[in-house]
């Protein structure tokens, strides 16, 4: 496949390592060939960069597949997820998954993405539901969508939410952004 029909979300094998298509931009300049501007993330270490690829470059795209698992608990630099369907159990090293890992409690479910038989990261819900734990005290009349303020949530994400949020609620989270959708 030519890196020109590359997308966000897609893996494939460049340099001998998976990596997976973070952002994705065809630049044409004015003058010279165009180029294709990725944001890449190295499967293994979670590590993200910028490359350019040329838009004829070939590349081998990996086949993703995803099973259904559930977040077990973390120990020290490790987090660990069971597969449903093998009832194998999952090991991730904190740094690769912070994003995912803020969102989650334990028994959540989870989605555990393979490619080819190598496990390459854990994709969340796309709402989660969880109680705030901690937030300064609403007042009375505060109902305007504009002004936020701060809420640490039971898994000890902190996000911005309308004043009238208090301690105990439940809100839903978009996971993709990391924001407030609503009060449930």
């Amino acid at each position: 496949m030519n890196a020109n029909d590359l997308r966000p979300g897609m893996v494939f094998t460049l340099d001998g390592e998976l990596q997976e298509v973070v952002t994705f931009q065809h630049v044409k300049p004015g003058k010279g060939p165009a180029y294709i501007k990725c944001k890449l993330r190295l499967v293994k270490s979670g590590k993200i960069y910028e490359r350019s690829l040329r838009s004829s470059e070939r590349v081998e795209v990996v086949k993703v597949t995803e099973k259904k698992g559930r977040y077990l608990y973390r120990d020290g630099e490790t987090a660990y997820f069971l597969n449903e369907d093998t009832m194998e159990e999952l090991q991730f090293p904190i740094a690769s998954l912070k994003e995912v890992l803020q969102f989650l409690r334990e028994g959540d479910e989870a989605i555990v993405k393979k490619a080819g038989q190598e496990v390459i990261g854990i994709q969340l819900p796309d709402f989660v539901e969880l109680k705030v734990s901690r937030t300064v005290p609403g007042i009375k009349g505060d109902t305007v969508q504009s002004t936020r303020k701060p809420a640490t949530l039971e898994t000890g994400a902190v996000v911005m939410v309308p004043l009238f949020v208090n301690e105990g609620d439940t809100i839903r989270i978009d996971t993709r952004t990391g924001q407030y959708v609503t009060r449930v």
